[in-house]
């Protein structure tokens, strides 16, 4: 049976992946850590991180951006021979890939990544707002106040 949740944590060395069938199930990470299982919701959704209990998360597609970089190169290279033709097959395959790629959770601070868990809350994509308070704090040049209670269920940033 595939597992259904997993969590991958970045160290100092090799990333920790813990994988379950169901949150609930989560092992706590070798290190001794234990994982902030209070930012699960009854449904198993996600309210913060489960490895730093931040409440800032975004979400984006959970594909290698290597192979579309790739795909892309291989459609120009071929472009003069096939009369550009690779290009919109290329682009035929991208947007196939973004509908059936499944979405990844990750964390602004730690960089968690966060598979298979339910969808609810939801959690707009990446913001460059939110990592610029997050790095710099208020010498961050955007004004906006950070979220009262992180991004969940948040509108998406405005680009």
């Amino acid at each position: 049976m595939p597992d259904a949740v997993s969590i991958r944590i970045p160290s100092d060395g090799e990333p920790v992946v813990l994988r379950a069938a169901s949150p609930a199930e989560l092992p706590d990470p070798p290190s001794g850590a234990a994982l902030h299982r209070a930012a699960l919701t009854a449904d198993g959704g996600l309210t913060a991180c489960l490895a730093c209990a931040h409440p800032e998360l975004y979400t984006q597609k959970d594909f290698p951006r290597s192979l579309g970089i790739a795909l892309v190169v291989v459609a120009a290279i071929l472009a003069p021979f096939t009369y550009y033709v690779s290009l919109a097959v290329a682009a035929l395959l991208d947007a196939i890939l973004y509908v059936v790629a499944p979405n990844v959770v990750l964390c602004y601070t730690c960089h968690a990544e966060h598979r298979g868990f339910t969808p609810t809350p939801r959690h707009p994509s990446f913001d460059r707002e939110i990592e610029e308070r997050l790095l710099y704090g208020k010498k961050a040049v955007m004004g906006k106040p950070m979220r009262e209670g992180g991004t969940a269920d948040a509108p998406e940033p405005e680009h």
